[in-house]
């Protein structure tokens, strides 16, 4: 089974270890990069256990992109982004994440 980027609509192949291709991590904002490190744990992509504060910066991050792209939002990117220290802002017809403070 090949793994690909989590952003919406990539179908770029990637390391399971790395959460997305480098095009679309480098639009992940710095502070959600460092918790989706924080949280990560080594051999969790061979256990299938990822901890749920990696879930959440997961999320977040796949949030991020998605309203960069204008990709609709899910709820649980949402939540992620406001427990990550942002909010989400109509913004030109679409959203936009808002960095609000350290999470």
């Amino acid at each position: 089974m090949k793994h690909t980027c989590h952003a919406r609509g990539c179908e770029t192949p990637c390391r399971p270890q790395y959460l997305m291709c480098p095009r679309h991590w480098r639009r992940v904002h710095p502070t959600i990069q460092r918790l989706v490190y924080r949280h990560y744990r080594e051999g969790q992509c061979d256990d299938k256990l990822p901890s749920e504060a990696w879930h959440t910066a997961a999320d977040a991050a796949i949030g991020y992109v998605a309203t960069l792209e204008d990709h609709p939002l899910r709820m649980a990117e949402l939540n992620a982004l406001n427990e990550c220290g942002f909010g989400v802002e109509e913004h030109k017809g679409g959203l936009k994440a808002v960095f609000r403070g350290d999470a």
